[in-house]
């Protein structure tokens, strides 16, 4: 029987900034205030709104979830070699691409967990006003319909997310540049209303 030749394998660490607690405070605030705010306008848009345009919200909150799941992911996936040559040629967003590529972390846990998970909760919250909207408008209550609800949040979301996750590491260069053009334009509109 041939001997097995033992290989040693040398990983290379990759350097990634850690967070520090300021920097959890001050997402668990942020969390706090956004999901606060979001709700009661959920809340109070959803009183007086008929049953298809609160599908249609719904939908819509689905869809910011399952879009900056996209972006976390693609931030998280993307390399920023190719962005650096683009900075050499003054290419607009470029350094505001490497920008969100250097703090992958921080704009991951943003997109993915802050945002995205928000709209998860939202979306749930929603849905079951929805529901309670419908039952009161048929005059009966319905646990199949409840039920119904849920499944299809869910399919729709874990579904949805399941589809942008292949996307954004497949483009995640197209969509980091993307986000980056859209900051660095933010950035000009921001500086023209200083001035």
């Amino acid at each position: 029987m041939p001997k097995i030749k033992k290989v040693k394998c040398k990983f290379k660490k990759i350097k990634v900034k850690r967070q520090s607690l300021k920097t959890f405070a001050l997402i668990i605030m942020l969390t706090f205030v956004v999901a606060m705010f979001f709700s009661y306008i959920c809340e109070v848009l959803l009183s007086d709104m008929p049953l298809l345009i609160a599908f249609f919200m719904l939908a819509a909150i689905i869809l910011i979830g399952i879009v900056c799941d996209g972006i976390g992911n693609a931030v998280v996936s993307a390399d920023e070699v190719t962005f650096h040559s683009m900075a050499a040629q003054k290419v607009k967003g470029a350094k505001e691409s490497i920008m969100l590529i250097r703090n992958a972390p921080v704009v991951a846990n943003l997109f993915n967990d802050v945002i995205g998970d928000i709209a998860g909760i939202i979306s749930g919250s929603t849905a079951a006003a929805i529901v309670l909207a419908a039952q009161q408008g048929f005059g009966s209550e319905s646990i199949v319909l409840s039920v119904a609800m849920s499944g299809f949040v869910a399919a729709l979301t874990v579904g949805g997310k399941a589809l942008g996750k292949g996307f954004a590491i497949e483009r995640s260069r197209y969509i980091v540049y993307y986000v980056g053009v859209f900051i660095y334009y933010f950035k000009v509109v921001l500086r023209k209303n200083k001035n």
